[in-house]
C-alpha cells in the first residue's frame, strides 16, 4: 500500500507549498486536546467486515440471492466470492445490490489469471464491482524449492503488471503448507520478498497458526500488503471448528488487530468459518463470529 507520503521530498516539499503551509498552520492551531481527539478517533477507525462466502457454501450453491440476504442480515458488509456455481454477473450484482453487500475480493486459480482468460475474468469481477483477485492455492508444491518459488514470483509479477493497467490488484492466500523451509526461510516470505509491493499478502490467520508459522510476525513483516485479513479461529486440536473469539480459540485477536491495523495496512477483516461444532448450522456459526468481533470492539 502506497502512503500519501513516497519520501521525504515529498513531505517537504508539501510543507513549503501554500497549500502545506496552511494545512499545517491549521493543526498547530489546534489545542493539544483537540489534537488528542483528532488522533483518538483516527485510531478507532473501524474496519469493515467480510464473510468469505466459501463458509456458507452449501447454501450458495443452491440459492446465491437468498445467501447474500442472509449474510448482510448478520450485518456483514461485504463478501468475498470462492466460486459463483454458474450464476451471472449482471444477476450477482444484482443481488449485491439488494442486499447491500459490496464485493470486496474473489478467491480463484491461476488458469484464470492467464493469457486468454484474464480478461474474461477482469469483465466479470468488474461488473461485481470488485478489483482484488486472489489466488487461493495450488501454489505450495511450485513454491516449495528456491527455483519454483522464484518462477512463480515472475509470474506474479507478470500478472500483477497486467492487472495495474486495467485497475486490478492481484494476491495469495496462504494455507497450512506454504511455509516450508527454503535455506533458512519459509517459502512464505522468500515468495512476497521477490514480489512487487502491490501483490497483497492474504495471511489466513487459523491456517497460518495450523501450518506452524507466526501470523502476527507474517504479517508484519510486509507492511502495507495485508489489506485482507482472514479472520478465522484456531484451536489447540489445530482445527477450525471454533468460531472467531469462542469457545477454544487460540488466538490472540487484540494482538492479530493492532497489528495488522497499524502495521499491515488493513482494509478488511475476512470471516472465514469453515465448518461449525456438531449441531450447529453454519450460517449460526457465522453470526456467532460476528457478535464476537462486535464484544471485541470491531463492529
Amino acid at each position: 500500500m502506497r502512503t500519501i507520503w513516497e519520501n521525504d521530498m515529498d513531505r517537504r516539499s508539501f510543507l513549503k507549498s501554500g497549500l502545506g503551509a496552511a494545512a499545517f498552520g491549521a493543526f498547530s492551531a489546534l489545542s493539544s486536546t483537540s489534537r488528542d481527539v483528532l488522533f483518538a478517533a483516527e485510531s478507532k477507525k473501524k474496519i469493515p467486515i467480510a464473510l468469505q462466502v466459501y463458509s456458507v457454501r452449501d447454501y450458495a450453491s443452491k440459492d446465491m440471492r437468498g445467501t447474500l440476504k442472509r449474510i448482510a442480515e448478520i450485518g456483514y458488509k461485504g463478501v468475498e466470492f470462492a466460486g459463483y456455481y454458474g450464476n451471472e454477473a449482471k444477476d450477482i450484482r444484482k443481488w449485491l445490490d439488494e442486499a447491500g453487500l459490496q464485493a470486496i475480493s474473489t478467491h480463484l486459480g491461476v488458469p484464470q489469471l492467464l493469457e486468454g482468460t484474464f480478461e474474461q475474468t477482469v469483465e466479470f469481477e468488474k461488473t461485481l464491482g470488485n478489483r482484488r483477485l486472489i489466488v487461493a492455492g495450488g501454489l505450495s508444491a511450485s513454491c516449495a524449492t528456491d527455483a519454483g518459488n522464484q518462477m512463480t514470483a515472475y509470474l506474479f509479477n507478470e500478472i500483477a503488471a497486467k492487472a495495474r493497467k486495467v485497475d486490478m490488484q492481484i494476491g495469495f492466500h496462504s494455507h497450512f503448507n506454504d511455509f516450508t523451509d527454503i535455506n533458512g526461510t519459509n517459502a512464505w516470505d522468500l515468495f512476497f520478498s521477490r514480489t512487487a509491493d502491490d501483490i497483497i499478502a492474504q495471511i489466513d490467520v487459523g491456517n497460518s497458526m495450523h501450518g506452524g508459522a507466526d501470523p502476527y510476525a507474517e504479517v508484519a513483516k510486509f507492511p502495507g500488503r495485508g489489506q485482507l485479513l482472514h479472520v478465522k479461529a484456531e484451536n489447540e486440536e489445530g482445527k477450525h471448528g471454533a468460531c472467531v473469539g469462542g469457545p477454544g480459540d487460540i488466538v490472540d485477536w487484540p494482538r492479530m488487530f493492532d497489528i495488522s491495523e497499524n502495521i499491515g495496512g488493513v482494509e478488511w477483516y475476512i470471516v472465514e468459518q469453515e465448518d461449525s461444532r456438531d449441531g450447529q448450522d453454519i450460517f449460526d456459526a457465522c453470526a456467532e463470529c460476528f457478535e464476537n468481533l462486535k464484544k471485541m470492539g470491531k463492529v
